[in-house]
């Protein structure tokens, strides 16, 4: 199994906006993607800017297709607007 961490900063005020478009994404994923076995997004508490997706993927080919989904495609690009910088994304190997 394959992990990964996306935090991500939003700019002040597109909270609202980024939610909306980042939930479709979160709905989107589950819906359509067999091999990713955990996609959630959650906010940092203390934080008004601070989102952190928190992803599980059954194995490499999985992590592959994800990023080649055209509803991953549209909506990372649709996000993009409300993101005060590159997200951080670190990536994990299960250990066995």
């Amino acid at each position: 199994m394959i992990g990964a961490v996306a935090e991500l900063t939003v700019k002040e005020g597109s909270q609202v906006e980024f939610e909306k478009v980042a939930l479709e994404l979160e709905a989107a994923v589950n819906a359509n993607e067999d091999g990713v076995l955990f996609y959630k997004l959650f906010k940092v508490r203390d934080s008004s800017t601070k989102y952190i997706f928190m992803e599980q993927y059954k194995d490499a080919a999985a992590v592959e297709a994800h990023r080649g989904y055209e509803h991953f495609k549209r909506l990372g690009r649709a996000l993009g607007p409300f993101l005060d910088g590159a997200p951080a994304v670190t990536r994990m190997d299960k250990v066995s």
